[in-house]
């Protein structure tokens, strides 16, 4: 049983994120390879076929107020093949703050060697929303107003690089460029407040910086052994994750991450047609949280259809 101290602490660690002038942190995935629109808005139209893709992540399940994410991404080539589109949806939840993130993204492609050099940007507006009232607070003194703001609606813009041929990939990506901000505070007086004078209750997204890189060795008809790599810089720190998988005979993979906050990451794909395929990934965290859980669990479920006389290319690496 989680008790009470346990969710005071959480809960608390939650607002200490949400009042720091840089703090905002984005959603976590470790099928990231397996929707890398959500990571790099380049990758648009680069599986040459329409793309969906519905991901559900729950972390630190039993822990009252953990993170949950759900994610719809689409993306496809045009006709020329030489720009491709997405958008993406992502509802994300943790403890008192649910947030809404509607993107859409443009890639422009050009033709390097064997593979393709895509040119991305994405657009967007995120809508935060707070629930203070599910706030149990181990310092009253440290109480949101109650006249303080419940919603901010604020836009964000991403820009993204991306190579990839049949068996490699990679990207580099930059999410909220504009670096908008916005306040706690209803009162006019009080949202003049400096974000920087270490008093305001206010919050203000900064950049985030992602690479991620991937390669496919095919090691014989039945065996492909997949590898990639992920590092996000956030706020003067970040994360690296390493991934490696075995696919057998194009249908199943067997794989794992290891991620430098210290998780373990198990996870399998399932390609179950040549148009559908689906994906489970389960997390063990090592932080004193997660030692209280039942461990973190993804899943997601992609389809791909042929367009412009397209086909669909079974398997597809990336």
């Amino acid at each position: 049983m989680i008790t009470l101290m346990k969710k005071i602490l959480l809960l608390t660690l939650l607002m200490t994120g949400l009042l720091q002038a840089h703090a905002q942190q984005d959603p976590q995935y470790s099928l990231y390879m397996f929707n890398p629109l959500a990571v790099n808005p380049a990758y648009s139209g680069s599986r040459e076929v329409l793309s969906a893709v519905l991901v559900h992540r729950s972390q630190w399940v039993g822990l009252d107020g953990a993170p949950e994410t759900q994610a719809f991404a689409i993306n496809t080539p045009l006709r020329n093949k030489k720009m491709g589109l997405g958008f993406q949806v992502v509802n994300d939840k943790i403890g008192p703050k649910t947030t809404q993130n509607i993107t859409a993204a443009y890639a422009y492609r050009l033709k390097i060697g064997r593979g393709k050099l895509a040119f991305g940007l994405k657009a967007g507006i995120i809508n935060y929303n707070f629930n203070w009232n599910k706030i149990e607070y181990k310092d009253e003194g440290d109480a949101i107003p109650e006249q303080s703001s419940t919603g901010f609606l604020i836009p964000t813009f991403d820009f993204g690089m991306y190579y990839n041929t049949r068996t490699l990939y990679a990207g580099i990506a930059a999410e909220h460029l504009n670096q908008s901000s916005f306040n706690f505070a209803e009162s006019d007086s009080a949202t003049t407040t400096s974000l920087n004078s270490g008093t305001s209750r206010g919050s203000k997204q900064g950049i985030n910086f992602i690479g991620t890189v991937g390669k496919a060795f095919i090691l014989n008809d039945n065996f492909v052994l997949k590898t990639s790599a992920l590092v996000r810089m956030a706020n003067e720190s970040g994360n690296i994750d390493v991934s490696a998988g075995v696919l057998i005979k194009n249908k199943i993979l067997f794989g794992g991450s290891l991620r430098s906050s210290g998780a373990i990451i198990f996870m399998t794909e399932l390609n179950i047609s040549k148009n559908l395929r689906m994906g489970i990934a389960y997390d063990v965290d090592g932080s004193k949280v997660a030692s209280s859980t039942s461990g973190s669990f993804e899943v997601f479920l992609g389809y791909d259809v042929g367009l412009f006389k397209s086909k669909v290319v079974s398997p597809r690496y990336f």
